[in-house]
């Protein structure tokens, strides 16, 4: 019997179990592929309807479909093919004008704008009563001040914070005029050129125009002012009004600055 079963195992070819394990794969892949290629009409035409009106495809397809699968036809109304300007208000016009309300800065009253601008032609008439209008400008109130310049070179001398006395005038003539209106404070900056200094009184041009803002406040406290209306401030080189290129031009950036502003009342 054993040896009968060893005949016939001899006459199968090796091949047929692999073949048959193959077609059953087959079958298996194909009922696969039949199961999961079954669409409902329904779906299949909401979604060729969403990805012709994603593309713009209002008549033609680049797929042919049955007529009832395809997307309806879009109309586009005449007022925003024409562009009617009259129908569509921007409504960022009125973003912007509120805007503006909140950085509009308030104005100043007439009444103060007298009192500078009469200040102002006041102190242009004593510097030039003292002939000293070369040395000394007095600008034009703005923004709620007055600056006066005046040339570092008359005040001080080079390098040092010392008054020159021959000008001393100048100051009296700014004294006076705050003892006569004690409704304005003042600013006192000092300024310098580019140009470096290093001694042992002034390390840098920090401590010199500090220093000459401070004395000139000194001045003018000893001189019967209130401290509590005027300040001194030293900006050395940072604030020059001129190019820092000639002789000139650093001179001009040599000055001391006398800022004056009204106290307005709470």
């Amino acid at each position: 019997m054993s040896a009968r079963r060893a005949i016939i195992d001899e006459a199968e070819p090796s091949w047929i179990v692999t073949y048959a394990d193959l077609m059953t794969l087959l079958l298996v892949f194909f009922v696969l592929l039949f199961s999961i290629s079954t669409v409902k009409k329904e779906q299949f035409a909401s979604t060729i309807r969403s990805f012709q009106l994603a593309i713009g495809d209002t008549g033609g397809s680049l797929i042919p479909l049955p007529e009832e699968l395809r997307a309806p036809a879009i109309e586009i109304p005449d007022s925003l093919e024409h562009n009617n300007a009259d129908q569509i208000t921007p409504p960022i016009v009125v973003v912007q004008e509120v805007e503006q309300e909140e950085i509009r800065l308030p104005e100043m009253p007439e009444a103060e704008e007298e009192d500078l601008s009469y200040m102002s032609n006041t102190l242009r008439d004593v510097f030039a009563s003292m002939g000293v209008t070369d040395a000394v400008d007095v600008g034009e109130p703005r923004d709620g001040k007055i600056r006066i310049r005046v040339k570092g070179s008359v005040l001080f001398k080079s390098g040092d914070a010392e008054f020159n006395r021959q000008m001393m005038p100048i100051l009296d003539g700014l004294l006076e005029k705050l003892e006569k209106n004690p409704e304005f404070k003042m600013g006192i900056q000092g300024h310098t050129d580019n140009i470096p200094i290093e001694t042992a009184k002034f390390p840098s041009n920090w401590e010199l125009s500090a220093i000459r803002a401070t004395t000139v406040l000194r001045y003018l406290v000893r001189g019967g002012i209130d401290p509590e209306r005027v300040t001194a401030t030293g900006y050395g080189d940072a604030l020059p009004i001129a190019p820092n290129e000639t002789a000139e031009q650093r001179a001009e950036n040599r000055r001391i600055e006398f800022v004056l502003e009204k106290v307005r009342e709470p």
